[in-house]
């Protein structure tokens, strides 16, 4: 091998490295292979794996019995982790479908699940409930139903928060990803269903208990 081959060599392995390093940089802090940002919850916020939930995290004393609650729009999807590069078309188009009825589809199940132990109000809340959906995949229902065991699953993957509207700070938030499997569900049915299923959860059990109960998140 020449010397300029050799250094030609050297010098791609050093841009491969670089280019690396830049990927970890930028995933640096990141849970759930980049998916989840904990800046978008302040930053500080410790998450445990709980019941129905992936990621949450609450601080102490959160409960939302008495409170009003607004549920604001979702900006458009922001597509992170490792693999955002491999959405297409369809899933881009799925994720902004979804997306325009998830205030509708949270507060519709908080309304049912709580009763008149909250108030939905888009003035004078207590509580500001914010989202975005990081990642989303259509899956396919032809391999659903030929192939089977997971393959074509499709899924959505979500932040979701509740602002303090008196002092602006985040005080309680999951990170969640629903996965459709079966020829039976697509990914909004599923993820509808989980969403309904979640608030059950809270509304009988409250997020405190859920996280207290909860296993700390290490990566």
């Amino acid at each position: 091998m020449s010397i300029r081959s050799g250094r030609a060599r050297q010098f791609f392995a050093l841009l491969c490295g670089l280019a690396s390093a830049a990927r970890v940089g930028a995933a640096a802090g990141t849970l759930d292979d980049g998916k989840l940002d904990p800046a978008y919850f302040g930053g500080q916020a410790e998450f445990r794996e709980a019941e129905d939930v992936d990621y949450l995290w609450v601080s102490p004393g959160f409960a939302l019995d008495g409170k009003k609650i607004a549920f604001a729009p979702w900006p458009e999807p922001k597509f992170l982790g490792a693999d955002a590069g491999d959405r297409d078309l369809k899933d881009k188009r799925l994720a902004e479908e979804m997306n325009a009825d998830m205030p509708e589809i949270w507060g519709g199940a908080f309304r049912r699940g709580f009763g008149d132990r909250i108030t939905l109000a888009e003035e004078g809340a207590d509580l500001r409930v914010e989202g975005r959906i990081v990642d989303c995949s259509a899956g396919s229902n032809v391999a659903k139903a030929l192939v089977g065991w997971g393959a074509g699953a499709g899924n959505t993957t979500i932040d979701l928060r509740f602002v303090d509207t008196s002092s602006g700070e985040v005080v309680a938030g999951l990170h969640h990803r629903v996965v459709s499997g079966t020829s039976w569900s697509t990914t909004d049915s599923k993820f509808v269903n989980w969403v309904d299923e979640l608030v059950e959860t809270v509304s009988k059990k409250g997020f405190e208990k859920l996280y207290q109960k909860g296993e700390k998140i290490r990566k």
